[in-house]
């Protein structure tokens, strides 16, 4: 009796584990209307040309994305002289990150600047990877302005903001985004702090960049879009250390 109890336990963690590793990955579609677990935070007025504020909400699509997704309407943009893309933020606080996949569905209304951070803590500490198919900033502190696809760390509140790009990619090898609010969808893979950045219309860009554990998010610059179909699965070991302890513990039940 006793090594059937045991053997129907063993079981039972074989198949706790594995589901586990299924509750690894996040997926949020907005269809609920919630924002419990998002953070808007707009650059502090002194870093902006355009004050604002941001109006990010939930709304049906009138893009291409389907049935609701997370907005954001206003013009807001930085710094100052427009040396820097900046402007606001969505982050997602329902957990930190380190190394991780995230996709994500996009339609854009305008040519501004739009893209993902990772590793945030703050609008001081972040990494970030940003596309812009329009002609800023127009006064660039690190000498890139758009069209291009562009990552940096971020180094303070204060200019220069962002450390020197850690890739960039500008015509031909920068594809612009569609404008015409069709779908557009957006991966980013982040392990060992090398991130690789890629679309379904033809830009990428990979490299390098700081090792930060934080939340993801988005930011915009001047820039009007949608959201939907976020898409979150950690990498290492919450995402595929079930499995292997599965195995360890399939090995002891089948030598029992």
């Amino acid at each position: 009796m006793l090594r059937i109890k045991s053997r129907w336990l063993a079981f039972a963690a074989v198949g706790l584990l594995l589901g586990g590793a299924a509750w690894a990955q996040i997926v949020v579609d907005f269809e609920d209307g919630d924002t419990s677990n998002w953070m808007f935070v707009d650059e502090k007025p002194e870093n902006l040309g355009d004050v604002g504020p941001s109006a990010w909400e939930i709304r049906e699509s009138q893009l291409g994305l389907d049935g609701m997704a997370l907005y954001q309407g206003s013009n807001i943009w930085g710094g100052p002289a427009d040396e820097q893309l900046l402007g606001t933020f969505a982050i997602y606080t329902g957990q930190t990150f380190t190394d991780f996949t995230l996709e994500i569905d996009v339609a854009a209304a305008d040519n501004d600047g739009m893209g993902l951070v990772w590793g945030y803590t703050d609008t001081s500490s972040h990494n970030r990877v940003i596309m812009i198919n329009d002609g800023w900033p127009d006064v660039p502190l690190d000498g890139h302005k758009g069209p291009m696809v562009i990552a940096h760390n971020r180094i303070s509140d204060d200019s220069p903001w962002y450390g020197d790009p850690l890739a960039f990619a500008h015509p031909p090898e920068y594809v612009p985004y569609p404008e015409d609010g069709s779908r557009q969808h957006w991966t980013l893979t982040v392990e060992n702090g090398h991130f690789t950045f890629t679309t379904d219309f033809g830009t990428s860009l990979e490299g390098d960049a700081p090792v930060l554990e934080g939340y993801v998010g988005i930011q915009l610059y001047a820039m009007q879009a949608e959201f939907d179909n976020l898409t979150i699965l950690p990498l290492g070991v919450t995402a595929v250390d079930p499995a292997g302890k599965a195995a360890v513990l399939w090995g002891a039940l089948k030598s029992d």
